[in-house]
This record gives C-alpha cells, sequence and structure tokens, in this order.
C-alpha cells in the first residue's frame, strides 16, 4: 500500500480505553478489532479497498487539521486500550501478534511529531494521482458493477474541489514554514495529474468509466450515468485541476528549493531517525548502514565481473555498464512485445513452484499498463474484495526502463514468487489472520525484503536461462545495495542530487532517466529504499540459521512456510517465528527476539 488507511471513532474509545473481560489473548483480540474498525473509516477515501459501501460516496477531508488530529488519536487511543493487555499472561502465538501491534502503533504515532503532509504532494505519490487512477479500471479498487456503484463515483466528485483548496493550503503552509519539495522533484509533480487537464470530455481521464460501463444498466440508467459524468467533468473535475495547477505552477514552484533531502529541513535528522525506523522496524544508525550498502556493492560487483568475463566482454567495467545500458539490442521496441517477455516469464516459473513452496495463493495475476510517466518500472498491487486478482503493472511509457535481460528478475519480484506469492495469499488466509494483518499492517522491510529474497531464489530455482537473466538479476541486486549508500547518503550526509547519480552511474545498468527517477524517488520517500536489502538480508540470515540447526532435516518449502505462512510481520517477529519453528523441530528452545532495537 502506498498510504497508510484509517478509520471511524468507536464510543467506547472516545470514552477511554474500555474494559475488556475475558483472557489476556480475548483482549488483544478486541483492541485490535476496535482498532481496525476504526481505520476502516477514519479517511472515507478509503472505503473501496476496505469495501465499505456506505462510504464510496465520499471524498474526506485529508490532508485537514482534523483528519490528522483524528489519525493521530487512533494510534494514541489504540495504544492506550493496550495497556490492559498483559504480554506476560499471552501464548508465543499472541504474544508475536501483541509484539507486532503495538509496535506498529509506535511507529505510526511518532510520524506526527513531524510535518510529512507538507511534502506528501511529490511525483510518486499523490491524492490527486490517486484519484486520477480510481477512474482506470486497471487500477483502480473502486467497484464500477453496479448503478448505485456509478452513483457514488459521482457523488464522491462533489468533495474534489474541496480537497483541491483543502492541498492548496497545505502546499501554501509548506512554503510558510519553508517545508517544501526540492525543485527538480517539484517540477516532476506536475507531469502527474496533466492528463486530468485535457478538456475534451471524452478524452479526460474521468470520462473512462462511461466506456467500460456493464451492458447490463439500462438505457435510461446509462444515458443518466454519461450525462453525469459529463458534468463531473466540465463543472467539477476541469476548474479544480486548472485551479490547482495555476497554484501549483505560479505559485508554489518559484519557492522550491534547492535541498535534496531531508538534511536541510528542520529537524531533519530526527525526521530521518523515524523514516529508517519506519523503513525497516529497526532503530538501525545511517552510518551502519551506508557501510552495510558499501560492502553490498563490493560483493555483488564482483558477481557482475565474472558474467562480464563469462559472455566475453573486453573492455572496461565502465564500458560494460555503458553497452548494457545503450545497446538498442537490449531493449524492446514496442509495449506488447514488452508484455508478451512477460507472459512467457510466467509461464516459465509456474512449473518451478512445488519443489519450493508447499503454501501458494489460489489467485492469479494480471499484468496491466501504468498510468504514470514517472511510475517506476513495475509495481504490485494486491487483491481486494471488489478487486480479487493481484495486478502487476509495468510502466511502459519509458521502454528503457527494463531491458530484455531484467524482465525475469522483476518479474519474480513484482508477481511469483514475490509481492503476489506473499500478498495474495495473505488476502485469502482469512481463517487464520485477522482483518488487521490481511489489510492494514504493512511492513516495508518484510514485504520488499521477501520480494528481493524471491529473486535471489530465483538462482536455485533455475528461473534464469542465460548469462545475460543473471546479469539482470546481479544489477536488480546491485540496485538494492546502492539504494543503501544513496538513501543514507541524501538523507544523512548531504549529498546533493548530482552525486548521487553519479554514485548510481558507476555501479548501475540502466537508461539515465530511470537513475534519476530513483534517485527522486529516494528524496521523497526517506527510508524506503532500505527496507528491501535490511529485509534480504534478515531472511538470509535466518534462513542460515535455520539450515545449521536442522542439517539433512532443513526443508526448504517448510522453511517458506514459516516466513510467509502468518501475513506480513515485523522483522523482529519473524526471527521469532522461524526460532519457534526451528526449536520445534529440535526439541530445543526459541533464541528470542534479536538483541537489535526492533518496533515489533
Amino acid at each position: 500500500m502506498k498510504t497508510r488507511l484509517l478509520g471511524v471513532f468507536f464510543l467506547s474509545f472516545l470514552l477511554g480505553a474500555p474494559a475488556f473481560a475475558g483472557g489476556a489473548a480475548d483482549q488483544l483480540n478486541r483492541v485490535i478489532q476496535d482498532y481496525t474498525e476504526r481505520a476502516k473509516r477514519v479517511d472515507p477515501y478509503s472505503a473501496p479497498y476496505f469495501n465499505v459501501e456506505e462510504d464510496l460516496g465520499k471524498f474526506g477531508d485529508y490532508p485537514s487539521a482534523a483528519y490528522l488530529a483524528r489519525s493521530k488519536k487512533l494510534y494514541a487511543d489504540a495504544l492506550e486500550a493496550l495497556k490492559q493487555v498483559k504480554p506476560e499472561a499471552l501464548e508465543p502465538k499472541d504474544l508475536r501478534t501483541y509484539r507486532l501491534f503495538k509496535g506498529d502503533m509506535e511507529i505510526s504515532l511518532k510520524r506526527y511529531q513531524f510535518p510529512q503532509e507538507l511534502l506528501e504532494f511529490n511525483q510518486m505519490d499523490n491524492r490527486l494521482r490517486e484519484y486520477i487512477d480510481d477512474s482506470n479500471q486497471d487500477l483502480s479498487y473502486f467497484p464500477f458493477d453496479t448503478v448505485k456503484h456509478y452513483d457514488a463515483f459521482l457523488e464522491r466528485s462533489r468533495g474534489f474541489p474541496a480537497y483541491i483548496d483543502r492541498q492548496i493550503g497545505t502546499l501554501k503552509r509548506g512554503v510558510k514554514e519553508g517545508v517544501v519539495l526540492s525543485c527538480v522533484v517539484a517540477k516532476k509533480a506536475v507531469n502527474t495529474y496533466q492528463e486530468a487537464l485535457e478538456p475534451k470530455v471524452e478524452k479526460n481521464p474521468f470520462f473512462r468509466p462511461v466506456g467500460f460501463m456493464p451492458k447490463t444498466f439500462s438505457a435510461a440508467d446509462h444515458d443518466r450515468l454519461e450525462k453525469g459524468f459529463r458534468s463531473m467533468v466540465s463543472e467539477r473535475i476541469l476548474p479544480s485541476v486548472r485551479k490547482f495547477d495555476h497554484y501549483f505552477q505560479k505559485e508554489y514552484l518559484p519557492h522550491c528549493r534547492q535541498g535534496y533531502g531531508l538534511a536541510g529541513l528542520p529537524h531533519g535528522k530526527e525526521w530521518y531517525a523515524y523514516a529508517v525506523e519506519s523503513g525497516t522496524n529497526l532503530a538501525l544508525d545511517p552510518a551502519e548502514i551506508h557501510r552495510t550498502g558499501l560492502k553490498e556493492v563490493d560483493r555483488i560487483q564482483g558477481q557482475i565481473d565474472a558474467i562480464q568475463k563469462e559472455v566475453g566482454f573486453k573492455g572496461t567495467r565502465a564500458k560494460f555498464l555503458e553497452s548494457l545500458s545503450n545497446d538498442e539490442g537490449h531493449f524492446f521496441k514496442s509495449s506488447k512485445e514488452m508484455f508478451q517477455a512477460f507472459l512467457e516469464i510466467k509461464k516459465r516459473v509456474a512449473p518451478l513452484l512445488p519443489r519450493y513452496f508447499s503454501l501458494m495463493p489460489k489467485g492469479d495475476y494480471t499484468i496491466v499498463d501504468s498510468g504514470n510517466p514517472e511510475d517506476a518500472a513495475g509495481s504490485y498491487h494486491q487483491p481486494t474484495e471488489s478487486q480479487p486478482v493481484g495486478r502487476f503493472v509495468v510502466n511502459t511509457h519509458n521502454l528503457k526502463a527494463v531491458a530484455d535481460y531484467d524482465v525475469a528478475s522483476l518479474s519474480l519480484h513484482e508477481a511469483v514468487p514475490g509481492h503476489h506469492f506473499q500478498l495474495a495469499l495473505q488476502f485469502e488466509m482469512k481463517d487464520q489472520l485477522s482483518e488487521y494483518q490481511r489489510k492494514i499492517y504493512g511492513s516495508n522491510s518484510f514485504v520488499e525484503g521477501w520480494a528481493l529474497y524471491s529473486e535471489k531464489l530465483g538462482r536455485e530455482m533455475g528461473a534464469y536461462h542465460t548469462p545475460m537473466e543473471r546479469l539482470g538479476n546481479l544489477n536488480s541486486e546491485m540496485l538494492r545495495a546502492v539504494r543503501l549508500v544513496v538513501d543514507t547518503g541524501i538523507h544523512a550526509m548531504g549529498w546533493s542530487r548530482g552525486k548521487a547519480l553519479k554514485y548510481m552511474q558507476e555501479h548501475l545498468a540502466g537508461d539515465t532517466k530511470d537513475r534519476e527517477t530513483e534517485a527522486d524517488r529516494y528524496s521523497v520517500w526517506p527510508g524506503q529504499a532500505l527496507g528491501y536489502k535490511v529485509g534480504e538480508l534478515k531472511i538470509l540470515e535466518l534462513r542460515k540459521r535455520a539450515e545449521e540447526a536442522l542439517g539433512p532435516a532443513f526443508d526448504i518449502r517448510d522453511f517458506h512456510r514459516v516466513v510467509i505462512g502468518n501475513g506480513t510481520v515485523s522483522l523482529g517477529v519473524l526471527e521469532s517465528q522461524v526460532d519457534e519453528w526451528i526449536a520445534s523441530k529440535t526439541g530445543g528452545h526459541a533464541r528470542g527476539p534479536s538483541s537489535s532495537p526492533d518496533r515489533g
């Protein structure tokens, strides 16, 4: 998920921490259930994701002061209620859930120490872009199955002009407080909403739902709804987007800043410490992360050098990277050709899975095109009740963003056995996991760590058929190692954009525009890029521990079941799960939590 989804106030929370009857586990479950019901309704814009039908027609009041206060109170109330639960009275499984929930609430509450909302309208993620995507059947969580759904979409649009006013007001506050986007990313943010300025109603993206209106609708409903969508675009969408565009380009951009990371903002050091903790579940020192990144870069570079030798390239390392980045033979000529390549990898990987997994999702995934030119090469949208099929989103706007040797590794990461495997499985575990764990809790380091581990697992599975595909996998791993260096460089060490790009060019094959997109992403999502390598290294560490402890009795399928069979968890909880599993197999004792400070 891109953003944390929140919920409504229950009377018990408004009156203070509720008194719970029953054992400690029952008390814990009640706290989590009450939080979940509130979290589903704090932001009505989240209604499609949570399948809250009665809120589909509401836009919500993000990013108002009332919204922020309501969200903050949600976490504070949950922590207060959690004080009634005695962790020493919980069984190991429930104790893990307690740690997971408590850590989540603590780090979520800490977010309100920083004016994050002032930077949330950026080129990677903003509500205006999300709203545009809501009209795209391939990308939306909004259901378009009934006349009532279409009416709700029209009704929701009535709240759009007020959102634009609130967003402009928030950006004005950022200008006043000196917390604004750097100029390079602010200019890119303009690209995220340009298509909504299309003056011809039929070509405006918000008119798209008329084109896929179910044929079961009566002619009268069809005509009425089409008229409603025309009015929506001309009377609400276009005037509001024009108003925002005028403000952003004429008033906000002149106040953008030259700095490139949190290092130049008020309380930037503390803000980044929070971002690291949020992105990894661990209270890690940025300097130590930076050193780990440098070591990983050196290790992976040695393997890339071996591939260079294997394929017979005689030039320097720099020339090799340059050839990988610029040789037209490595890139697709059309989006159709790219899509076909991803479909071929899907077919290739499927028969390899049973040897490595005994637990697999039943649901499939589809491959769809991205609608945002600033998106990454690929991303994944997890299933929901209204959209039960996973979606692997590929950006075909920049064909050089995905070389032919990258397709296999990217597929394993975003789809199978990476994100789709883990998140679709989690969605399907309705009898084993709470709604909180299935739909709300998110650990960047676990989810992205698993996906990166899945790329490496592809080597064992035989998913990479050629030296170039193995090179693509190594280049992908190198990107995640480089992120440790560059993210900390930008936010903790004051690196400029130029220095970050220079370091990336020295170690990564790929298109210049793609590297710029990556670096700019790190600048507006501090700490997020750290989760991939930090999570992968933890999973590899735990696998090695299990292999050494179990010897010949180690079963890779059982290990993978332990890792992803309990939904998304924090790295500390994952370590406890693996240690308990090892103890159950050996008759020994679990090692207990890692000595590293952990948020859950």
